[in-house]
């Protein structure tokens, strides 16, 4: 009897065991088969009535772009692609109750308090302060002083209040979008892309990540999941080199 009790015990375990182990695998498949489809090349479908929105929005700047495009050397869809991302996710309701909460903690403290997304590109006050300060150190005279960057005040606050008001202005948002990229064509100059494509991958993972990142770094954020659409879609990131580069190709 006891022998019975023993195989019956053994057998329960056993085909127990063999369901965790194809529960596992079908969970398994299932996550490869969704980030499959959330990485593939079709954004358009994924991503529906946002893409067509951001693609207006952009387009119905095409005359500054048209004007920035020659300052930066590059095309208008290279300038684009880059901010095409971020201008998918923009909600305009949304941000302007950030930067009126958070504003008032960056004038008075700086981004060690607050440094937050703001404005159609979703800039940062610490993304314009390094485009500031990298353009005066790494662009020609005639180029920074053509961006009018610099500032009349020397007092911080002043400087982070102005710097804020900037940042909620289209056309301004333009003058550091543009600085970026000549940034850029100074900093990766030396580097070799196989393509267009892959440059400005490049380019828009910097943009996504921040300066001063090495390139180990930037070639595993460019290959990384590693940025958040939309709140309907909690815990899922996608590529943002991969969205540019899509749309940067459509």
């Amino acid at each position: 009897m006891k022998t019975a009790v023993k195989m019956f015990t053994y057998v329960k375990r056993f085909y127990k065991a063999i369901a965790l182990t194809v529960m596992s695998a079908i969970i398994c498949i299932a996550f490869i088969y969704a980030k499959r489809v959330y990485s593939q090349a079709g954004f358009g479908k994924t991503f529906g009535n946002k893409a067509i929105a951001a693609e207006k929005q952009l387009n119905a700047m095409q005359d500054q772009f048209e004007l920035c495009k020659n300052i930066c050397n590059v095309d208008v869809k290279f300038m684009q692609s880059i901010v095409f991302p971020e201008v998918m996710r923009y909600n305009s309701i949304k941000d302007g109750v950030e930067a009126e909460s958070l504003r008032l903690l960056y004038v008075q403290f700086g981004t060690a308090y607050a440094n937050f997304s703001i404005g159609l590109f979703q800039m940062k006050p610490g993304f314009a302060e390094q485009v500031e300060m990298k353009s005066k150190q790494l662009l020609p005279e005639s180029m920074y002083n053509e961006l009018q960057l610099a500032y009349e005040s020397t007092d911080l606050q002043t400087i982070r209040q102005q710097r804020v008001e900037r940042l909620q202005d289209k056309d301004w948002q333009m003058v550091y979008l543009t600085a970026f990229i000549a940034l850029c064509n100074q900093i990766y100059k030396s580097e070799n892309f196989s393509s267009s494509t892959e440059k400005l991958q490049w380019y828009a993972t910097v943009y996504n990540a921040g300066f001063d990142r090495t390139n180990a770094y930037i070639n595993k954020k460019i290959a990384q999941d590693n940025f958040y659409l939309a709140q309907q879609m909690p815990g899922k990131k996608f590529r943002y080199a991969a969205i540019a580069g899509w749309f940067f190709n459509k």
